[in-house]
């Protein structure tokens, strides 16, 4: 059980230490950790047994050994229904608005859901004021009452989530694979065999806990897990975003230092110009040329400094149909001949976003699925509203993305593009950053030669001040 400890522990402190902020993940993380000091005190048996007997300890520091395995013994048997029954219920009504459907009973049960772990913490804390068990740790007669059907609703509330989006449909397979089989199995062998005198099965939870400590990490690397994702790779993202801040801000400094020679020096080859008249309304002519491009690359300066700072959101409640809606109407004529689009909108989408920069996300990913068909196709966008927010999908029949290539599209100065020389690799990597800032999602679907699928994935809007 010495590995279940351990797995079930570092699965506890990466929910935590990635995704702190979120209370599904929270909750969960505390079913993880209930699990782990259940075979925590299962590994102190052996370690106590083989101390005692070797002389290592005497009666008394037994004894508190003993009582400190109850203790974990009474944090797994008691906090796993407890902390999975809430978990269930916070997962069950993520991302639902707190004002929907107010008069109708499903609003109801949601307020009812919010309420549950203040009034079901009542049955554990009772437990820790029962006389000791003549044998075990746990009255597990009692105990059953109240334990079994925590987790057999846990388990009808996981089961039961509505998920509508594309974007949360294989996040909740991944998280069903995962938790079920050891929950159930954990049903089984620590509530009910002891029913039937049978108080050793525990044992067996081993397999379906390492099978879903195996699951989560993969998860882990591959999708993320509950929107978790693996530091590394997003520490990656904020230095390279970092790299071109600092680059980006080097190269403004010098060039504008040059610009300012450039009109100086201009100024002074007008002004002497003005003093012989013949032959220099040429030379004017070339100053002129001179002083405008600086002024233009000076404007340039400016554009690339603001676009290099940390995106400033200025966040405001918008129709997602009607932004999706002006980026084609712009795109239109460069589409027009070659590329069909198809349309389809929902005027009941909205999303709390910054209206321009996510407006720039969506006309640089439509552009990149013109560009991914040079010789005609059909450029399908999808925009669909729900419960648990909005979604727009962009779909084109172009060129694809290599699987090779699929994960790192996101990665700043990564690009496909490598026939055109002022492709940077920076379109994707500003959109991705975008969508996480305002608690969003950006993902890509691509298979090589049959097209690419984008998705942008907005949360509900926050409750209006008010309302």
């Amino acid at each position: 059980m010495l590995f279940v400890w351990i797995a079930l522990w570092l699965a506890s402190l990466l929910l935590l230490t990635s995704n702190r902020k979120s209370v599904v993940v929270r909750w969960l993380a505390l079913v993880s950790l209930c699990g782990g000091f259940g075979a925590l005190a299962s590994t102190m048996e052996g370690w106590i047994v083989s101390m005692y007997n070797s002389g290592g300890i005497d009666a008394a520091q037994e004894r508190l050994l003993r009582l400190l395995q109850n203790g974990c013994s009474w944090m797994s048997y008691y906090g796993l229904p407890y902390s999975f029954l809430c978990f269930a219920a916070a997962y069950h009504t993520a991302l639902l608005p707190k004002d929907s459907e107010r008069f109708s009973l499903h609003s109801l049960i949601v307020k009812a859901l919010r309420w549950l772990p203040y009034g079901a913490l009542l049955l554990p804390l009772c437990m820790l004021f029962l006389p000791a068990a003549d044998v075990y740790a746990v009255h597990f007669d009692i105990l059953a009452v109240w334990a079994i059907p925590y987790i057999a609703i846990g388990l009808i509330l996981l089961l039961t989530k509505r998920v509508l989006h594309p974007a949360d449909r294989r996040a909740h397979a991944i998280l069903t694979a995962a938790i079920l089989p050891a929950i159930m199995i954990a049903l089984t062998m620590n509530y009910i065999m002891p029913l039937f005198g049978l108080y050793g099965m525990w044992r067996y939870n081993i397999w379906p806990i390492t099978f879903a400590f195996i699951v989560f990490i993969v998860a882990l690397f591959k999708f993320g897990f509950l929107g978790v994702q693996l530091l590394i790779e997003r520490r990656q993202l904020d230095f390279s975003l970092r790299a071109i801040t600092s680059g980006t801000a080097m190269l403004n400094h010098a060039i504008k230092n040059d610009i300012g020679k450039i009109k100086l020096f201009s100024d002074k080859i007008d002004r002497a110009a003005e003093t012989d008249q013949e032959g220099m309304q040429e030379l004017r002519e070339d100053i002129k040329v001179i002083a405008s491009a600086a002024l233009h690359i000076e404007a340039m300066i400016r554009s690339v400094h603001d676009r290099t700072q940390e995106l400033r959101l200025q966040p405001q409640r918008i129709s997602l149909s009607e932004l999706v809606r002006e980026q084609l109407a712009a795109l239109a004529p460069r589409a027009a001949g070659h590329v069909s689009i198809l349309a389809e909108y929902d005027e009941r989408a909205e999303a709390e976003v910054d209206s321009a920069q996510t407006g720039e996300a969506i006309s640089n990913i439509l552009n990149n699925a013109i560009e991914a068909m040079p010789g005609g196709g059909e450029l399908a966008v999808k925009v669909i509203s729900g419960r648990r927010g909005c979604t727009i999908t962009i779909r084109d029949n172009g060129s694809g993305i290599d699987k090779k290539h699929l994960r790192k599209v996101t990665e700043p100065f990564f690009t496909t593009k490598s026939g055109k020389a002022m492709n940077f690799g920076l379109g994707l990597a500003y959109c991705s950053q975008l969508m996480n800032r305002q608690r969003g999602e950006l993902r890509i679907q691509s298979e090589a030669g049959k097209g690419t699928t984008v998705t942008l994935h907005f949360p509900i809007p926050r409750r209006a001040k008010g309302a």
